[in-house]
């Protein structure tokens, strides 16, 4: 097993389009192949790609990405290193690293819950400061029982104001990119609040003024224009799709934050969502 779907939130604007997916990452590092599998999946969401899907291909121009170091797809991966395992404690000991930095200790302080970048990051930054490559650390299936409880990513389709104010909170985020792929290849949706709906100036309404934008967008591609470009002229009521992932600390701080009936309603959707998918886990749905 690695990538796993494990329950759905459907509809929690209550339009039949905003979700939220919880996703079992667990066994992400327990093998390259799994690593491979996970850094895709995500990438897929983000390029719309299903195709993509354990491509070493795109596994390896996202290694690179960013000036020889790895998307932040790679944060998806979790790694859980053990005081008392003797390769893992050379990561352990070192004063400073990104390990220590995007990390955070598990069970008791008994572990440190990282992520494949940051193990990545240190390597290529001071590859003649450890004895090993340590991007071969791999986990354990017992390991992957204690990441699964610890590590949790979820899948969101919101609109853009609503990821907005998720993205303030400072965990892993990947997002379909508007940059890359057009309306032409995936039609946009949009959210329109019972509040918006009733609104109009002179001839136009809500959903005139977004049926007007969009066909702007659509007659500036038709133009020539690239979609990074186009895109600018897309209402904040569009949808977007977007993958975070959360340590414990910062799980308990959203919903610290984001159940709070000060939140606004949407975000606090999310976080109802999110809630009720860990307490209430359905079997698993969809493996790869």
């Amino acid at each position: 097993m690695s990538i796993t779907k494990i329950n759905a939130k459907e509809n929690i604007f209550g339009d039949n389009i905003a979700f939220v997916e919880e996703w079992d990452f667990s066994h992400a590092n327990t093998s390259e192949e799994n690593r491979i599998l996970a850094i895709t999946q995500v990438a897929s969401i983000c390029y719309q790609s299903p195709k993509a899907l354990g491509s070493e291909t795109l596994y390896n121009r996202l290694m690179a990405e960013s000036m020889g170091l790895p998307s932040s797809s790679f944060e998806f991966v979790p790694v859980l290193l053990d005081f008392k395992n003797p390769m893992h404690s050379e990561l352990l000991q070192k004063e400073y690293s990104n390990v220590k930095k995007f990390g955070e200790l598990v069970e008791d302080g008994k572990y440190l819950l990282t992520n494949y970048r940051a193990i990545v990051y240190d390597f290529e930054n001071d590859k003649d400061g450890y004895s090993f490559d340590i991007r071969q650390i791999y986990n354990t299936l017992d390991d992957a029982e204690i990441i699964r409880k610890n590590f949790h990513v979820f899948l969101y389709k919101v609109d853009l104001p609503t990821r907005s104010q998720m993205v303030r909170h400072r965990i892993n985020w990947q997002e379909l990119s508007r940059r890359y792929v057009s309306g032409k290849r995936v039609p946009f949706d949009f959210y329109i609040s019972e509040k918006m709906v009733p609104i109009t100036t002179g001839d136009y309404d809500t959903q005139k003024i977004i049926d007007l934008c969009v066909e702007h967008y659509m007659n500036a591609i038709d133009a020539g224009v690239k979609p990074q470009e186009a895109r600018r002229i897309i209402p904040q009521a569009a949808y977007s799709q977007i993958w975070g992932a959360f340590m414990p600390t910062q799980l308990a701080n959203y919903f610290k934050l984001r159940l709070d009936e000060h939140a606004q309603w949407e975000i606090r959707k999310t976080a109802e969502a999110m809630k009720e998918l860990i307490q209430n886990p359905l079997k698993q749905e969809h493996t790869l």
